[in-house]
C-alpha cells in the first residue's frame, strides 16, 4: 500500500470547518501533545474486487499522538499506530486470510505505523501531510490529504476534542502485499476519521 486520513496545522485551518459543541477557534487551541481517542478513530479501506465492485473494510482502535503548535503548523509531529490484528472485512473467512501470511501476516507484523513531520497548507481547512508508512516491515513515503473537522468541548466527558479526516492512496505491492494483484486492486484507498484529546499529563483545558 502507498500513501494514508492526517492533521496538524489543521488546528489553525478554521474557516469552513463544521461547528463542534462549545466550538473552540483552532488558532486558540493550546500547543502541546494530543492523543487519539481510539474509540472514535479508525481507518477504512477500499479496493477494487475483480473490477466488479469496490470492497471495503476497516481497522478500528487507531492509537497515537500529535504534537502541535497552532502558531507553527508546519512543525507538527504525528505518530500513529494502526493495529493490523484488528483489520476486518466483517467476513470471518476473509479476515482469516487477511491476517495470514498471504496478506498482512499480523502475527509477525501486528502494527502498522505512520510517522509524519511535514504539513503544507493547501486551502481553507485543508492541508497535505507527508510522512512515512511502515507496513509488513517495509517503509515508504506516504502523502495524506487532511481536512479539519472541528474543535470544542465533548458534551459526554467535558474534555477538549479535536477532529479531522484524512485520505490517501497506497500501493500495496510496494509493501510486499501482492496476493491476487491485479485481479484484486493494487491501489488501496485509505480514509482516516480521527478524534484527539489533550494528553492528560499536560495542563491543557
Amino acid at each position: 500500500m502507498r500513501s494514508i486520513h492526517f492533521i496538524a496545522g489543521l488546528l489553525v485551518l478554521t474557516a469552513t470547518a463544521a461547528p463542534a459543541a462549545h466550538a473552540v477557534e483552532p488558532a486558540a487551541l493550546p500547543s502541546g501533545t494530543y492523543l487519539f481517542d481510539p474509540g472514535h478513530t479508525r481507518v477504512t479501506w477500499s479496493v477494487s474486487h475483480l473490477g466488479y465492485s469496490t470492497y471495503t473494510g476497516l481497522v478500528p482502535q487507531v492509537r497515537g499522538s500529535l504534537r502541535i503548535d497552532p502558531a507553527h503548523p508546519e512543525a507538527a509531529r504525528l505518530d500513529a499506530q494502526v493495529p493490523m490484528t484488528l483489520i476486518t472485512s466483517l467476513d470471518p473467512s476473509l479476515d482469516r486470510r487477511l491476517h495470514g501470511g498471504q496478506f498482512f501476516a499480523v502475527g509477525r507484523y501486528p502494527t502498522a505505523r505512520y510517522e509524519a513531520s511535514s504539513l503544507i497548507m493547501t486551502g481553507p481547512g485543508r492541508a497535505r501531510l507527508d510522512g512515512m508508512l511502515t507496513l509488513c516491515g517495509v517503509t515508504h513515503p506516504v502523502a495524506m490529504n487532511v481536512v479539519f473537522g472541528g474543535a470544542g468541548t465533548d458534551p459526554v466527558d467535558g474534555r477538549l476534542t479535536v477532529g479531522f479526516s484524512g485520505a490517501a492512496i497506497v500501493r500495496r505491492s510496494s509493501f510486499g502485499v501482492v496476493a491476487y494483484v491485479p485481479l484484486v486492486g493494487d491501489d488501496v484507498s485509505l480514509t482516516l476519521e480521527a478524534e484527539l484529546k489533550p494528553q492528560p499529563t499536560e495542563k491543557i483545558p
